[in-house]
This record gives C-alpha cells, structure tokens and sequence, in this order.
C-alpha cells in the first residue's frame, strides 16, 4: 500500500505541486466566472485525499474551496455555476475528507452557486461516469495519481477529445523505472520503450514519458502538453506534472506561472538541466573559441533569431505560437524582439504585443521585418 502523505507534513515537492495547481486554479476559474454564455463549469479532483495534512497545511480539495470562496462575490454577480468533485477511493480517507470539506465549506451559504460532491469511487469507474457531462461544460481536471497507470493510452485518449478541459496529471518517475517491464505496467503502456526508461536519468524520465504521450495525440487535435518536473528534498525521488490545454489561454497561463515559480527553466522545482553551472562565468569566457552549453533561454533566443531570420517577415502572432511550441512565457518573447530591435537586426513596432489577449482575442496582428543591410 502507498504511502499516505495526509498522515505526514507534507514535504517540498508536495507542497510546489499543490501551489502549481493553486495557482493554475487562480488563474482559470475567473476566466469562466467572465465568459458570457458559460452556466456551469466543473472542477474533479480525482485523487483528493483526506484534504490536508497532519498540520493542517491545506491539500488540493482545500485549496480548491478557498479559491472558490475568494471568488464568492463574482460567482454571485453572475449566471453562474461551479461544481466540485472530490474523489477519494480510500474509505479511512474518505472519511476525512467529508469531515475536512463539512468544516470548511458552508453549502447553505451557497445556495445553488457552487455544489460539492465528495465522492468514494475507482478514478476510472468515476471517470467514466462523468463522462458525458464533462463534455458539456469548461473542466479543470486535476489527476494526482500514485504512479502512473490510471492515466492510460485509452485514458488519455478519452482526456484530450474533451473540449474547453485543462488537466493537470502527476506521475512518479520511481514508479515507471521500477515496474516498466512489469506484465502490469506493459498491460497500460504496451508499446513504452522500457530500454529508454531504464537507461534514462530520473530526471529525464518525465520528459520521455511527456513525449510518448505528445506522440498519442492525433494530428488533428489541438492538445498541447508541458512538463513540470518536482524533486523531494530529501532523497531522489522525482514525479512530475504533465499540463494539458487546447486553448492558447490556458497555455499562456500555465507557461506564466511555470516561469515565474522557476525563472531558471520553468520546467522544475530545481534546476534540472544545470543551467546554473552554465551561466556561471568561467576562467576560459574571454576566449573566443569558448563554447560552453546554453541554458534554455539561451537555446530559446537563439532558435527564435533562426526563425525570424529565415522567413525574413513574421507576425507576432507567429511568434506567440513559435514561444508557446517551445515551452516559454510570452515575456520571453517580448524580451527577444526588445533585443534583436535594438540590436538592429529587426524593424517593428516598439510597442508590439504578445499575448492571447493581443494577437488572438483582439486579432492586433503587426508585422515583424529582417532589417535589411545599408
């Protein structure tokens, strides 16, 4: 049986992972309370445990009534409604969840407005039964599986044909590199490279299973996946977070936060990729055959000078998508267009906008020219 981390403090990685998913919360739920014509929208947290833990430090289920409650006066002043569903398969935990949701949510107050359901149920069976309704309305789903093998291909598959559904599923990189060749673990991943799993580093493993899944997805589906690697911090074990969105707001707002939580790589709770060793001067810089490794901005700017210069005129549209390929926040475009423009290698408008708002919403679509020389 694993682990009940609701009967512990809960530690670093736990805890980066549950502001992640606060600060996605955060920044989702409003978007809907906004959008004319949205009557309902439904938040599942499949996997809520018992809702905090042994100090009472707020888990997901929590922090999901606390961000509704400080939205309370704009839920009312609109046509709309939240539903909450809380899962927990274990009956001990259940049982706390019920009490821990009964202490810290007030229904009576609510009326209709926002409905919670706790419920006791197998992650697939509910899942399943859910179904037909998470099709009707915008979804925030939240995945904290133990392991990995609840999010299936066939799983997965079912996720990314639902509309207006942002999800965010955990997975442990202990749990693959251990079971990968186990019948039970190839029954859910039968056509997984166990070789590449057992030669990759743990901090690597994330990343190859975010690719077998970004390789499931047909060509004409708009899912679009980004990883967020989390490290104890005691010991090696690594899980990570796997966000997926069809909608570019969801992705701007997930790339924002990933960035701002890391601005190293937005990609991590610590530096994966040892970025910092790579930007640390070193006694060889001044030479000019000094070739040491980029960091992903680095990487980033470099690649997006590439685009621009071989297709000589883009729009920043075309460079909001290219920065969102790569896994980057729209500052970083701002950024880089600042630099080349100063730099001379570029002709735009100084005050060029990236963002959802500017070149998808409101279509303030501007041109972005290679200066040419003399």
């Amino acid at each position: 049986m694993s682990k009940d981390i609701n009967k512990e403090t809960y530690d670093e990685a736990t805890l980066a992972k549950l502001d992640i998913f606060e600060q996605y919360l955060i920044a989702w739920l409003p978007v809907f309370i906004h959008t004319p014509y949205t009557g309902e929208v439904m938040i599942c947290d499949f996997f809520a445990g018992s809702g905090q833990d042994i100090e009472c430090v707020p888990g997901s289920p929590l922090r999901i009534l606390r961000t509704i409650e400080n939205y309370r006066e704009q839920i009312f002043q609109k046509n709309i409604t939240i539903n909450v569903v809380l899962n927990e398969f274990i009956s001990d935990k259940f049982s706390e969840l019920q009490g821990a949701v009964s202490c810290n949510f007030d229904s009576q107050s609510w009326g209709q407005k926002v409905n919670i359901s706790c419920q006791n149920k197998d992650f697939q069976v509910l899942f399943r039964e859910l179904y037909m309704q998470l099709k009707q309305q915008p979804n925030l789903l939240f995945i904290d599986q133990n392991g990995v093998k609840h999010v299936s291909n066939e799983i997965f598959q079912m996720l990314i044909e639902l509309d207006r559904t942002d999800m965010l599923f955990f997975m442990s990189s202990s749990y693959i590199k251990r079971f990968v060749n186990t019948p039970e673990f190839k029954i859910h991943f039968d056509d997984l490279d166990s070789e590449m799993i057992e030669k990759a580093r743990y901090g690597d493993i994330h990343r190859i299973m975010l690719d077998y899944y970004k390789k499931k997805i047909p060509g004409n589906n708009e899912t679009l996946l980004y990883p967020y690697t989390l490290k104890k911090d005691r010991g090696s074990n690594i899980y990570g977070l796997v966000f997926g969105s069809k909608h570019p707001l969801g992705v701007e707002k997930f790339l924002d936060l990933a960035w701002d939580n890391n601005k190293i790589n937005g990609e991590a709770n610590f530096d994966i990729d040892g970025d910092v060793e790579k930007k640390t001067p070193s006694l060889f810089d001044s030479l000019p055959d000094y070739d040491r490794q980029k960091t992903k901005k680095e990487v980033y700017e470099a690649k997006l000078e590439n685009f621009i210069m071989a297709r000589k005129k883009v729009t920043n549209l075309d460079i909001l998508k290219f920065t969102f390929d790569m896994g980057h926040p729209k500052s970083h475009a701002r950024e880089c267009i600042s630099k080349f423009r100063k730099a001379g290698k570029i002709e735009c408008d100084s005050q060029i906008g990236f963002s959802y708002n500017t070149c998808i919403k409101n279509r303030n679509i501007k041109e972005i020219k290679v200066k040419e020389d003399g």
